[in-house]
């Protein structure tokens, strides 16, 4: 009997390229697997069909409970453990669940005992919540290069739980390019702002100053592009306030487009201009300047869960335009950071879904022609100090 594994995607359309192109190459190369992928709504399901080369997804059985509080409470992550309970015996006949991110752990909580459970991390950031005690809990953990590996071990997860495989986003989003995306066609230099969802780490308060500093000069185009999440349970006039931000010509905003996850503006944009978010290295795949704003006075320097704030100048958001404008003259300085840190997160970016499906296939059981893949691009004597430290207590 063939082992069966699902990808299972509850947490919105933003995590779907992380996973959906490791089922289809793992469908490709192990066709006496069973591979299954389960969504938690109609947007979701499409998408994953879409990149995963048209393997079937199909839906979870929907939580109307969950539903009723993710509408009472406005936060559609409300409605993720009451969908997880409602399909725990579905997901139990499973041998592996591969999920990108962790609240599907909670499953074992809800009885479910029988699948390995596999994560493939949404994105490669330095923050903390990246290397969270719960990956300690996952049978294996599929991470993009070094930095995430050491830091998995460094926060507690079994160096041997851990493999190296390159981003599978990246390869994806490569294949579906056609084009690059030209919003303006002035030839003014594009800026992408990309504000984080979480309000206590972003500088997405100061958005609406931020575009106005933008519309109100003609040297740059601006894209502001905040993370899908952070308009995700907007009300229809907080989604027009936002959309109001814009102007023809000069100030493009994006209210939850595909593009805010597919790399269209990584890809577009001249200038990279932030706060916490993870797609700033997506942006640095091909180094360009970046600026970021410190709005709440962060004491970041030193502090591994900011690393990123050292490839580009770090100002307060009435520094903006300033600091943009010195962007490029400044980036000599940054580039060997940049380039090193790229190297260090993401390491060797070949074929990235076909090396997370060898890892998935060898560990569920050796495959003829699949070779395993270990965490050989960790430093060992990192791991081994850390686990010695916990062993101490």
């Amino acid at each position: 009997m063939s082992a069966s594994v699902a990808f299972l995607l509850i947490g919105g359309v933003h995590q779907v390229f992380h996973v959906a192109p490791v089922a289809a190459a793992l469908a490709r190369t192990c066709p006496g697997l069973d591979i299954t992928l389960l969504a938690s709504s109609e947007p979701v399901r499409r998408l994953a069909e879409t990149s995963a080369d048209g393997l079937p997804c199909g839906r979870l059985t929907p939580a109307p409970v969950g539903e009723w509080v993710a509408r009472t409470v406005r936060s559609q992550s409300a409605e993720k453990l009451p969908l997880l309970w409602a399909n725990r015996r579905r997901l139990d006949a499973f041998d592996a669940i591969v999920v990108p991110e962790c609240t599907s752990l909670a499953l074992k909580r809800m009885g479910v005992r029988r699948p390995k459970f596999i994560c493939i991390p949404h994105g490669a950031g330095d923050r903390a919540v990246s290397f969270e005690p719960r990956f300690q809990r996952f049978d294996r953990v599929l991470v993009a290069g070094a930095k995430t590996a050491r830091r998995m071990v460094e926060s507690g997860v079994a160096v041997e739980r851990i493999g190296v495989v390159g981003y599978p986003k990246a390869d994806l989003v490569r294949r579906m390019a056609t084009q690059p995306l030209d919003l303006f066609g002035n030839g003014r230099p594009t800026v992408f702002y990309n504000p984080h969802f979480r309000a206590s780490l972003s500088s997405i308060g100061a958005a609406r100053d931020v575009a106005a500093a933008f519309a109100a000069q003609d040297r740059f185009n601006l894209i502001v592009a905040p993370h899908i999440r952070a308009l995700a349970d907007a009300s229809a006039a907080e989604v027009a306030a936002w959309r109001s931000l814009g102007v023809p010509g000069r100030v493009h905003v994006d209210t939850g487009s595909d593009r805010l996850i597919d790399m269209s503006y990584t890809s577009a944009a001249d200038i990279y201009l932030g706060d916490v978010s993870s797609q700033v290295y997506e942006f640095l795949l091909a180094p360009r300047p970046c600026v970021f704003l410190d709005v709440h006075g962060v004491a970041w320097d030193g502090d591994p869960d900011y690393a990123f704030w050292n490839l580009g100048e770090v100002v307060a958001p009435d520094q903006v335009l300033a600091a943009v404008t010195r962007a490029e003259a400044l980036h000599r300085r940054f580039l060997p950071r940049q380039q090193a840190a790229v190297a260090e997160t993401f390491g060797d970016m070949a074929d990235g879904a076909a090396r997370a499906a060898a890892d998935i296939a060898t560990f569920l059981g050796p495959a003829e022609g699949l070779p395993a893949n270990d965490a050989r691009d960790i430093d060992l004597s990192v791991a081994r100090r850390t686990r010695l430290i916990a062993a101490r207590g």
